[in-house]
Protein backbone atom coordinates (compact mmCIF):
# COMPACT_ATOMS: atom_id res chain seq x y z
CA UNK A 1 0.00 0.00 0.00
CA UNK A 2 1.08 3.58 -0.75
CA UNK A 3 -0.05 7.12 -0.08
CA UNK A 4 -2.27 6.80 -3.16
CA UNK A 5 -4.38 4.39 -1.11
CA UNK A 6 -4.85 7.17 1.40
CA UNK A 7 -5.92 9.52 -1.40
CA UNK A 8 -8.38 6.91 -2.63
CA UNK A 9 -9.86 6.58 0.86
CA UNK A 10 -10.30 10.36 1.17
CA UNK A 11 -11.86 10.44 -2.28
CA UNK A 12 -14.28 7.65 -1.43
CA UNK A 13 -15.36 8.92 1.96
CA UNK A 14 -15.42 12.71 1.59
CA UNK A 15 -15.14 13.19 -2.17
CA UNK A 16 -11.76 14.94 -1.95
CA UNK A 17 -9.95 15.50 -5.24
CA UNK A 18 -6.26 15.07 -4.41
CA UNK A 19 -5.35 17.52 -7.19
CA UNK A 20 -7.24 20.31 -5.41
CA UNK A 21 -4.75 20.43 -2.54
CA UNK A 22 -1.90 18.39 -4.00
CA UNK A 23 -0.76 14.85 -3.35
CA UNK A 24 2.22 16.19 -1.40
CA UNK A 25 -0.13 17.86 1.12
CA UNK A 26 -2.03 14.62 1.65
CA UNK A 27 1.25 12.70 2.05
CA UNK A 28 2.47 15.18 4.68
CA UNK A 29 -0.81 14.87 6.58
CA UNK A 30 -0.57 11.08 6.59
CA UNK A 31 3.06 11.19 7.67
CA UNK A 32 2.21 13.54 10.52
CA UNK A 33 -0.57 11.28 11.77
CA UNK A 34 1.70 8.23 11.48
CA UNK A 35 4.38 10.01 13.52
CA UNK A 36 1.87 11.11 16.16
CA UNK A 37 0.60 7.55 16.43
CA UNK A 38 4.09 6.03 16.28
CA UNK A 39 3.15 3.92 13.25
CA UNK A 40 6.00 3.04 10.88
CA UNK A 41 4.20 1.31 8.01
CA UNK A 42 1.65 2.95 5.73
CA UNK A 43 -0.30 -0.32 5.48
CA UNK A 44 -0.70 -0.42 9.27
CA UNK A 45 -1.84 3.19 9.35
CA UNK A 46 -4.44 2.66 6.61
CA UNK A 47 -5.73 -0.34 8.52
CA UNK A 48 -6.06 1.80 11.62
CA UNK A 49 -7.93 4.43 9.61
CA UNK A 50 -10.48 1.82 8.62
CA UNK A 51 -10.99 0.73 12.24
CA UNK A 52 -10.77 3.99 14.22
CA UNK A 53 -13.31 6.80 13.87
CA UNK A 54 -11.13 8.98 16.09
CA UNK A 55 -8.09 8.54 13.82
CA UNK A 56 -10.19 9.21 10.72
CA UNK A 57 -11.42 12.49 12.21
CA UNK A 58 -7.85 13.40 13.18
CA UNK A 59 -6.65 12.84 9.61
CA UNK A 60 -9.46 15.01 8.24
CA UNK A 61 -8.49 17.79 10.65
CA UNK A 62 -4.87 17.51 9.45
CA UNK A 63 -5.79 17.49 5.75
CA UNK A 64 -8.38 20.26 5.91
CA UNK A 65 -6.95 23.63 6.91
CA UNK A 66 -9.84 26.08 7.44
CA UNK A 67 -9.46 29.48 5.80
CA UNK A 68 -12.31 31.75 6.84
CA UNK A 69 -13.06 35.06 8.49
CA UNK A 70 -16.03 37.19 9.43
CA UNK A 71 -17.98 38.64 6.49
CA UNK A 72 -15.73 37.00 3.93
CA UNK A 73 -16.84 38.19 0.45
CA UNK A 74 -18.97 40.86 2.10
CA UNK A 75 -21.23 41.45 -0.89
CA UNK A 76 -22.83 38.06 -0.23
CA UNK A 77 -24.03 39.36 3.13
CA UNK A 78 -25.01 42.73 1.66
CA UNK A 79 -27.21 40.94 -0.85
CA UNK A 80 -28.67 38.71 1.88
CA UNK A 81 -29.69 41.84 3.81
CA UNK A 82 -31.15 43.37 0.66
CA UNK A 83 -33.13 40.17 0.05
CA UNK A 84 -34.47 40.21 3.61
CA UNK A 85 -35.56 43.83 3.42
CA UNK A 86 -36.94 43.88 -0.12
CA UNK A 87 -38.49 40.38 -0.33
CA UNK A 88 -38.65 38.42 2.90
CA UNK A 89 -40.05 41.05 5.27
CA UNK A 90 -42.62 42.04 2.66
CA UNK A 91 -43.82 38.62 1.51
CA UNK A 92 -42.70 35.98 4.01
CA UNK A 93 -42.45 37.68 7.41
CA UNK A 94 -44.89 35.25 9.04
CA UNK A 95 -42.64 32.26 8.29
CA UNK A 96 -39.41 31.25 9.98
CA UNK A 97 -36.48 31.87 7.65
CA UNK A 98 -34.34 28.72 7.49
CA UNK A 99 -30.65 29.09 6.61
CA UNK A 100 -27.92 26.47 6.25
CA UNK A 101 -24.17 27.11 6.39
CA UNK A 102 -22.16 24.14 5.12
CA UNK A 103 -19.29 23.73 5.66
CA UNK A 104 -19.39 26.13 8.58
CA UNK A 105 -15.72 25.63 9.53
CA UNK A 106 -14.90 27.44 12.79
CA UNK A 107 -18.12 29.44 12.81
CA UNK A 108 -17.24 32.79 11.27
CA UNK A 109 -19.67 32.34 8.37
CA UNK A 110 -22.85 31.31 10.24
CA UNK A 111 -22.20 33.94 12.91
CA UNK A 112 -21.77 36.55 10.15
CA UNK A 113 -25.13 35.42 8.76
CA UNK A 114 -26.76 35.84 12.19
CA UNK A 115 -25.31 39.34 12.60
CA UNK A 116 -26.38 40.30 9.06
CA UNK A 117 -29.95 39.15 9.76
CA UNK A 118 -30.11 41.07 13.04
CA UNK A 119 -28.85 44.23 11.35
CA UNK A 120 -31.33 43.77 8.52
CA UNK A 121 -34.11 44.07 11.09
CA UNK A 122 -35.12 40.43 11.39
CA UNK A 123 -36.40 39.24 14.76
CA UNK A 124 -34.38 36.29 16.15
CA UNK A 125 -37.65 34.40 16.61
CA UNK A 126 -38.19 34.55 12.85
CA UNK A 127 -35.04 32.80 11.65
CA UNK A 128 -33.22 29.52 12.22
CA UNK A 129 -29.57 28.89 11.29
CA UNK A 130 -28.08 25.39 11.00
CA UNK A 131 -24.29 25.15 10.70
CA UNK A 132 -22.68 21.86 9.68
CA UNK A 133 -19.10 20.76 9.25
CA UNK A 134 -17.28 17.45 8.93
CA UNK A 135 -14.64 18.47 11.49
CA UNK A 136 -15.37 18.06 15.21
CA UNK A 137 -12.35 20.21 15.99
CA UNK A 138 -13.74 23.10 13.94
CA UNK A 139 -17.18 22.71 15.51
CA UNK A 140 -15.78 22.85 19.04
CA UNK A 141 -14.00 26.12 18.25
CA UNK A 142 -17.15 27.49 16.63
CA UNK A 143 -19.28 26.70 19.67
CA UNK A 144 -16.69 28.29 21.95
CA UNK A 145 -17.01 31.55 19.99
CA UNK A 146 -13.58 33.01 20.78
CA UNK A 147 -11.53 34.37 17.86
CA UNK A 148 -8.17 35.98 17.24
CA UNK A 149 -7.30 38.89 14.98
CA UNK A 150 -7.02 36.70 11.87
CA UNK A 151 -10.79 36.18 11.92
CA UNK A 152 -11.28 39.93 11.44
CA UNK A 153 -10.11 41.20 8.07
CA UNK A 154 -11.08 44.08 5.86
CA UNK A 155 -11.84 47.72 6.49
CA UNK A 156 -15.37 47.55 7.89
CA UNK A 157 -15.10 46.06 11.37
CA UNK A 158 -17.67 48.11 13.27
CA UNK A 159 -19.58 44.90 14.03
CA UNK A 160 -16.60 43.77 16.13
CA UNK A 161 -17.26 46.45 18.74
CA UNK A 162 -20.99 45.70 18.85
CA UNK A 163 -20.89 41.92 19.13
CA UNK A 164 -17.50 40.98 20.62
CA UNK A 165 -15.84 41.47 23.99
CA UNK A 166 -12.01 41.51 24.21
CA UNK A 167 -10.64 38.89 26.62
CA UNK A 168 -7.22 37.43 27.37
CA UNK A 169 -8.10 34.40 25.21
CA UNK A 170 -9.29 36.49 22.26
CA UNK A 171 -12.48 38.20 21.13
CA UNK A 172 -15.53 36.55 22.72
CA UNK A 173 -18.70 36.61 20.63
CA UNK A 174 -21.82 37.72 22.50
CA UNK A 175 -24.04 35.00 23.89
CA UNK A 176 -26.98 36.50 22.02
CA UNK A 177 -25.39 35.70 18.64
CA UNK A 178 -23.94 32.35 19.71
CA UNK A 179 -27.41 31.14 20.69
CA UNK A 180 -28.73 31.87 17.20
CA UNK A 181 -26.65 29.18 15.47
CA UNK A 182 -27.21 25.43 15.79
CA UNK A 183 -24.02 23.44 15.13
CA UNK A 184 -23.82 19.77 14.20
CA UNK A 185 -21.43 17.38 12.48
CA UNK A 186 -22.15 16.12 8.99
CA UNK A 187 -20.64 15.28 5.61
CA UNK A 188 -22.16 17.03 2.60
CA UNK A 189 -20.66 14.37 0.33
CA UNK A 190 -22.89 11.69 1.89
CA UNK A 191 -25.76 10.70 -0.40
CA UNK A 192 -28.25 10.91 2.49
CA UNK A 193 -27.03 14.27 3.82
CA UNK A 194 -29.91 15.91 5.77
CA UNK A 195 -32.36 13.58 4.06
CA UNK A 196 -35.84 14.15 5.51
CA UNK A 197 -34.94 17.57 6.92
CA UNK A 198 -37.19 20.54 6.20
CA UNK A 199 -36.00 22.60 3.22
CA UNK A 200 -34.00 25.79 3.59
CA UNK A 201 -34.68 29.25 2.21
CA UNK A 202 -31.00 30.12 1.96
CA UNK A 203 -27.89 27.93 1.74
CA UNK A 204 -24.31 29.14 2.04
CA UNK A 205 -21.98 26.54 0.51
CA UNK A 206 -18.84 28.47 -0.33
CA UNK A 207 -15.40 27.23 -1.30
CA UNK A 208 -16.13 23.53 -0.86
CA UNK A 209 -17.16 22.30 -4.31
CA UNK A 210 -13.73 23.21 -5.71
CA UNK A 211 -12.18 20.49 -3.53
CA UNK A 212 -14.48 17.71 -4.72
CA UNK A 213 -13.77 15.23 -7.49
CA UNK A 214 -16.19 15.49 -10.48
CA UNK A 215 -18.80 12.90 -9.52
CA UNK A 216 -19.00 14.28 -5.96
CA UNK A 217 -19.36 17.82 -7.34
CA UNK A 218 -22.31 16.72 -9.46
CA UNK A 219 -23.96 14.77 -6.64
CA UNK A 220 -23.47 17.64 -4.18
CA UNK A 221 -25.08 20.15 -6.52
CA UNK A 222 -28.12 17.84 -6.73
CA UNK A 223 -28.12 17.67 -2.92
CA UNK A 224 -28.11 21.45 -2.71
CA UNK A 225 -31.04 21.55 -5.14
CA UNK A 226 -32.91 19.14 -2.86
CA UNK A 227 -32.18 21.13 0.28
CA UNK A 228 -33.48 24.45 -1.07
CA UNK A 229 -37.08 25.57 -1.42
CA UNK A 230 -38.31 26.79 -4.80
CA UNK A 231 -36.73 30.19 -5.54
CA UNK A 232 -34.37 29.69 -2.58
CA UNK A 233 -30.93 31.31 -2.61
CA UNK A 234 -27.59 29.53 -2.88
CA UNK A 235 -24.34 31.38 -2.15
CA UNK A 236 -21.09 29.90 -3.49
CA UNK A 237 -17.47 31.00 -3.66
CA UNK A 238 -16.28 33.07 -6.62
CA UNK A 239 -14.27 30.13 -7.97
CA UNK A 240 -17.35 27.90 -8.07
CA UNK A 241 -19.75 29.86 -10.25
CA UNK A 242 -18.82 27.95 -13.41
CA UNK A 243 -19.88 24.66 -11.78
CA UNK A 244 -23.59 25.53 -11.76
CA UNK A 245 -24.21 25.95 -15.49
CA UNK A 246 -26.05 22.65 -15.94
CA UNK A 247 -28.09 22.87 -12.75
CA UNK A 248 -31.40 24.33 -11.64
CA UNK A 249 -29.66 27.48 -10.39
CA UNK A 250 -29.66 30.84 -12.16
CA UNK A 251 -27.25 33.65 -11.36
CA UNK A 252 -28.61 36.58 -9.35
CA UNK A 253 -27.44 39.88 -10.88
CA UNK A 254 -25.74 41.41 -7.84
CA UNK A 255 -22.12 42.48 -8.03
CA UNK A 256 -19.67 40.09 -6.33
CA UNK A 257 -22.39 38.31 -4.33
CA UNK A 258 -21.99 35.00 -6.22
CA UNK A 259 -25.62 34.17 -5.41
CA UNK A 260 -27.91 31.83 -7.34
CA UNK A 261 -31.65 31.26 -7.19
CA UNK A 262 -33.19 27.81 -7.54
CA UNK A 263 -35.31 27.95 -10.67
CA UNK A 264 -38.74 26.48 -11.29
CA UNK A 265 -38.15 23.07 -12.83
CA UNK A 266 -41.64 23.09 -14.29
CA UNK A 267 -40.50 25.67 -16.82
CA UNK A 268 -37.99 23.26 -18.32
CA UNK A 269 -40.46 20.40 -18.14
CA UNK A 270 -43.09 22.45 -19.88
CA UNK A 271 -40.71 23.40 -22.66
CA UNK A 272 -39.71 19.80 -23.25
CA UNK A 273 -43.16 18.22 -22.82
CA UNK A 274 -44.35 15.99 -25.62
CA UNK A 275 -47.17 18.33 -26.54
CA UNK A 276 -44.85 21.29 -27.15
CA UNK A 277 -41.70 19.56 -28.39
CA UNK A 278 -42.48 19.71 -32.10
CA UNK A 279 -43.60 23.28 -31.89
CA UNK A 280 -40.80 24.73 -29.76
CA UNK A 281 -37.85 22.37 -30.15
CA UNK A 282 -34.79 24.63 -30.54
CA UNK A 283 -32.62 22.13 -32.44
CA UNK A 284 -32.41 22.97 -36.17
CA UNK A 285 -34.90 20.92 -38.18
CA UNK A 286 -32.25 19.06 -40.22
CA UNK A 287 -31.01 17.44 -36.99
CA UNK A 288 -34.50 16.16 -36.20
CA UNK A 289 -35.34 14.46 -39.48
CA UNK A 290 -35.86 10.73 -39.07
CA UNK A 291 -36.39 8.05 -41.70
CA UNK A 292 -39.96 9.32 -42.01
CA UNK A 293 -40.50 12.58 -43.81
CA UNK A 294 -41.51 15.35 -41.39
CA UNK A 295 -42.88 18.82 -42.12
CA UNK A 296 -40.35 21.66 -42.25
CA UNK A 297 -40.35 23.70 -39.03
CA UNK A 298 -40.20 27.51 -39.16
CA UNK A 299 -36.89 29.02 -37.99
CA UNK A 300 -36.66 30.28 -34.43
CA UNK A 301 -37.01 34.09 -34.28
CA UNK A 302 -33.71 35.82 -33.55
CA UNK A 303 -34.90 37.24 -30.24
CA UNK A 304 -35.71 33.72 -29.02
CA UNK A 305 -32.44 32.04 -30.02
CA UNK A 306 -30.56 32.98 -26.86
CA UNK A 307 -33.45 31.90 -24.63
CA UNK A 308 -33.56 28.58 -26.45
CA UNK A 309 -29.76 28.21 -26.15
CA UNK A 310 -29.93 28.95 -22.43
CA UNK A 311 -32.67 26.34 -21.95
CA UNK A 312 -30.67 23.74 -23.85
CA UNK A 313 -27.58 24.50 -21.77
CA UNK A 314 -29.61 24.09 -18.57
CA UNK A 315 -30.72 20.69 -19.85
CA UNK A 316 -27.15 19.64 -20.65
CA UNK A 317 -27.51 19.81 -24.46
CA UNK A 318 -24.31 21.80 -24.82
CA UNK A 319 -23.54 21.15 -28.49
CA UNK A 320 -26.97 22.37 -29.57
CA UNK A 321 -26.76 25.35 -27.22
CA UNK A 322 -23.37 26.27 -28.67
CA UNK A 323 -24.72 26.08 -32.22
CA UNK A 324 -27.67 28.33 -31.40
CA UNK A 325 -25.36 30.89 -29.79
CA UNK A 326 -23.20 30.91 -32.91
CA UNK A 327 -26.26 31.20 -35.15
CA UNK A 328 -27.43 34.16 -33.11
CA UNK A 329 -24.04 35.88 -33.13
CA UNK A 330 -23.74 35.42 -36.90
CA UNK A 331 -26.50 38.03 -37.27
CA UNK A 332 -25.87 39.94 -34.02
CA UNK A 333 -22.13 40.56 -34.03
CA UNK A 334 -22.26 43.17 -31.25
CA UNK A 335 -24.25 41.13 -28.72
CA UNK A 336 -22.37 41.07 -25.42
CA UNK A 337 -24.98 38.76 -23.90
CA UNK A 338 -24.51 36.32 -26.77
CA UNK A 339 -20.74 36.10 -26.33
CA UNK A 340 -21.02 35.66 -22.55
CA UNK A 341 -23.50 32.80 -22.94
CA UNK A 342 -21.40 31.20 -25.67
CA UNK A 343 -18.34 31.41 -23.42
CA UNK A 344 -20.20 29.73 -20.55
CA UNK A 345 -21.34 26.90 -22.81
CA UNK A 346 -17.87 26.45 -24.30
CA UNK A 347 -16.33 26.33 -20.83
CA UNK A 348 -18.86 23.68 -19.76
CA UNK A 349 -17.80 21.68 -22.84
CA UNK A 350 -14.15 21.90 -21.78
CA UNK A 351 -13.23 24.26 -24.62
CA UNK A 352 -11.45 26.71 -22.36
CA UNK A 353 -9.52 28.74 -24.93
CA UNK A 354 -12.61 29.18 -27.10
CA UNK A 355 -14.48 30.26 -23.98
CA UNK A 356 -11.76 32.77 -23.13
CA UNK A 357 -11.97 34.19 -26.66
CA UNK A 358 -15.75 34.62 -26.29
CA UNK A 359 -15.39 36.39 -22.95
CA UNK A 360 -12.69 38.63 -24.45
CA UNK A 361 -15.05 39.59 -27.28
CA UNK A 362 -17.74 40.51 -24.77
CA UNK A 363 -15.26 42.64 -22.80
CA UNK A 364 -14.01 44.29 -26.02
CA UNK A 365 -17.59 45.30 -26.82
CA UNK A 366 -18.32 46.40 -23.24
CA UNK A 367 -15.12 46.88 -21.20
CA UNK A 368 -16.98 47.14 -17.88
CA UNK A 369 -19.21 44.10 -18.33
CA UNK A 370 -18.79 42.58 -14.89
CA UNK A 371 -20.19 39.13 -15.63
CA UNK A 372 -17.80 38.63 -18.56
CA UNK A 373 -14.87 39.83 -16.44
CA UNK A 374 -15.79 37.46 -13.60
CA UNK A 375 -16.15 34.46 -15.92
CA UNK A 376 -12.79 35.19 -17.53
CA UNK A 377 -11.10 35.64 -14.14
CA UNK A 378 -12.52 32.32 -12.92
CA UNK A 379 -11.43 30.60 -16.11
CA UNK A 380 -7.88 31.89 -15.77
CA UNK A 381 -7.80 30.72 -12.15
CA UNK A 382 -8.98 27.29 -13.25
CA UNK A 383 -6.16 27.19 -15.81
CA UNK A 384 -3.61 28.14 -13.16
CA UNK A 385 -2.93 31.55 -14.72
CA UNK A 386 -3.00 33.33 -11.38
CA UNK A 387 -1.22 36.48 -12.63
CA UNK A 388 -3.87 37.36 -15.22
CA UNK A 389 -6.63 36.16 -12.91
CA UNK A 390 -5.45 38.57 -10.21
CA UNK A 391 -5.30 41.44 -12.70
CA UNK A 392 -8.90 40.71 -13.69
CA UNK A 393 -10.05 40.55 -10.06
CA UNK A 394 -8.36 43.90 -9.39
CA UNK A 395 -10.21 45.33 -12.37
CA UNK A 396 -13.51 43.92 -11.07
CA UNK A 397 -12.95 45.35 -7.61
CA UNK A 398 -12.10 48.79 -9.06
CA UNK A 399 -15.29 48.64 -11.08
CA UNK A 400 -17.27 47.68 -8.00
CA UNK A 401 -15.74 50.52 -5.97
CA UNK A 402 -16.63 53.02 -8.70
CA UNK A 403 -20.22 51.81 -8.74
CA UNK A 404 -20.58 52.09 -4.96
CA UNK A 405 -19.46 55.71 -4.80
Amino acid sequence: MTYSDGEALLRRRIGLDANSIGSASIARAIEQRMADGQIAEIASYLERLQESTTEWEALIDTVIVPETWFFRERESFNFLQKYIQSEWLINQSKRVLRILSVPCSTGEEPYSIAIALLEAGLNPANFHIDAIDISKKCLLKAQRGIYDKYSFRGNSLSFQERYFQPTEAGYQLSEQVRNLVHFRQGNLADTDFLLGTASYDVVFCRNLLIYFEPSTKERTIRTLERLLIQDGLLFVGHAETGLLLNSRFTLVPHSLAFAYRKTNVSRSVAKSSSGDRKKHHPIPSKQRISHHRQPQQPPIPQQNLLDAARTLADQGALQQACQLCQDYLHKNLASVEGYVLLGQVQQAMGENEQAAASFHKAIYLQPNHEEALIHLALLREHQGDMVNAELLWQRIHRLHNQQSR
